[in-house]
C-alpha cells in the first residue's frame, strides 16, 4: 500500500510538472478553417460527431499567416474558427494532458506498481522454493545412491 501511495504521488508530481512547463514551449491560438479534408458519414445525426482533419490559417508571433493541418471535432465548416496549440516552430500540436487524464494515470500508476513489485516477489518466492526443493530431491537422490551401493 506504500508502495502504491508514493508511486502515485511521485506520478502526480511529474505529470502535473510536465502539464505546467506545457505552455513554456507552446501556446494557445485562434484559427480559421481554411478546409475540410473529409467529412464524415455521420455529420448529418446529431449524436457526437468522429474527428476530421481541417486545413487551419492562424497568424503567428512575428505577424506572419501561419497554415497547417490538424485533426479536431467534426462538424467544423470553412469560415470557422478554433482554438489551436501551437509549437515554437508554429506547426500545429496536440494540447496539454486533460485533468482528469492526469488524474486517473496517477492513481492507477500506484496499484500497478505495487502489483508488479508484488507478482515479481511472489516469483522469486517460488523461484527460491523450487531451487530449495530441487536441492533437496538432489540430496535424497544421492543419498539414496549411496544406501543402495552398500547393499542395505
Amino acid at each position: 500500500m506504500t508502495v502504491a501511495c508514493v508511486t502515485s504521488a511521485i506520478v502526480s508530481a511529474l505529470l502535473i510538472h510536465d502539464a505546467d512547463a506545457y505552455t513554456d514551449g507552446h501556446r494557445q491560438v485562434t484559427a480559421q478553417v481554411v478546409r475540410v479534408f473529409r467529412t464524415p458519414v455521420a455529420a448529418a445525426r446529431s449524436a457526437a460527431l468522429p474527428a476530421t482533419a481541417v486545413e487551419v490559417v492562424w497568424t503567428g508571433q512575428d505577424g506572419r499567416t501561419h497554415t497547417g493541418r490538424t485533426v479536431t471535432t467534426s462538424g467544423h465548416r470553412a469560415g470557422d474558427r478554433l482554438a489551436l496549440w501551437v509549437d515554437g516552430g508554429e506547426e500545429p500540436a496536440p494540447g496539454p494532458a486533460p485533468t482528469a487524464m492526469v488524474v486517473v494515470i496517477a492513481l492507477l500508476a500506484g496499484p500497478t506498481v505495487a502489483g508488479g513489485i508484488w507478482t515479481a516477489g511472489h516469483l522469486v518466492r517460488s523461484g527460491r522454493r523450487a531451487w530449495t526443493a530441487r536441492r533437496a530431491v538432489a540430496g535424497w537422490e544421492g543419498e539414496w545412491r549411496t544406501i543402495t551401493a552398500r547393499g542395505r
